[in-house]
């Protein structure tokens, strides 16, 4: 599964949304997650790729591309 697919499942799982999640969502605004879902969306995705997430980094993260983009970063290449 494509870690765009894995983040949009976990915010699913985390948050009351019905509607259709998009890359340019921004959580707050958008998604309406407060700063407690928005912790427990991190928490769940370290947990999902066993990797941690910096305090400091968390700033960074307003939309949902913002986590693709991080965890992409955090995460080997993947082989095919």
């Amino acid at each position: 599964m494509k870690t765009k697919e894995k983040v949009i499942n976990v915010l699913r799982e985390n948050i009351d949304w019905e509607g259709e999640i998009k890359m340019e969502d921004h959580l707050k605004n958008d998604l309406c997650i407060d700063s407690f879902g928005i912790l427990m969306t991190i928490n769940s995705l370290e947990d999902e790729y066993g990797i941690e997430i910096a305090d400091a980094d968390l700033e960074g993260l307003k939309t949902v591309s913002d986590i693709v983009s991080r965890l992409e970063e955090m995460l080997p290449v993947q082989q095919f």
